[in-house]
């Protein structure tokens, strides 16, 4: 192609400057440093505020700062740029759980299972009817995510207990081994 046929060459710049914000802030959070990742991400929404990646990963790194109400305003303004992504929608649920607000994030997360049929989500859906109490519920959507990919909902589902369920400092050591039990039960189901 030559010169500037079906391109615009005055993007390629900022596109440029916004991708490498958005990896150097990657670096960032996986090495746990919220508040560099944080400040790289926010930079990257100024550059480029069209762009719903930024977005979604400083709200991640605001729920991993536990900032939730900001998380959730940077998901759904991430969700308002893309409408097809479903990560922001799993960022939304991840906050509505740890903000025991299960009924919303079940919401969410059927919103997202419609976009997107996998095991994540399915698996999370039937979290919260665990931490809800609704055992048979929570059976059905791990049946759904079992029909997925067995092994990897089973270690999907123990690493969302333990991040979710067992690091929660506002879940009694009582509740974490009544959720536990739960879980254990329907897994002894499906796995018998």
């Amino acid at each position: 192609m030559s010169g500037n046929e079906g391109s615009d060459d005055s993007e390629k710049p900022v596109d440029k400057a916004y991708e490498h914000l958005v990896s150097r802030s990657n670096e960032f959070f996986d090495r746990n440093e919220h508040k560099e990742a944080l400040e790289g991400y926010e930079d990257a929404s100024k550059l480029d505020p069209r762009q719903g990646l930024a977005w979604y990963m400083k709200g991640m790194t605001l729920f991993k700062m536990g900032k939730y109400e900001e998380a959730l305003l940077a998901f759904d303004m991430s969700s308002t740029l893309d409408i097809n992504l479903v990560e922001p929608l799993l960022g939304k649920a991840y906050v509505f759980i740890k903000m025991f607000r299960f009924e919303d994030a079940i919401k969410i997360l059927n919103e997202a299972f419609l976009k997107s049929v996998d095991y994540h989500t399915a698996c999370l859906i039937g979290l919260c009817y665990v931490m809800m109490e609704k055992e048979e519920e929570a059976a059905m959507w791990f049946r759904k995510a079992f029909e997925k990919d067995r092994q990897a909902t089973l270690d999907f589902f123990e690493e969302m207990y333990i991040e979710l369920v067992l690091k929660d400092d506002n879940i009694t050591t009582d509740e974490k081994v009544a959720v536990r039990a739960s879980i254990d039960k329907i897994r002894k189901k499906f796995l018998s």
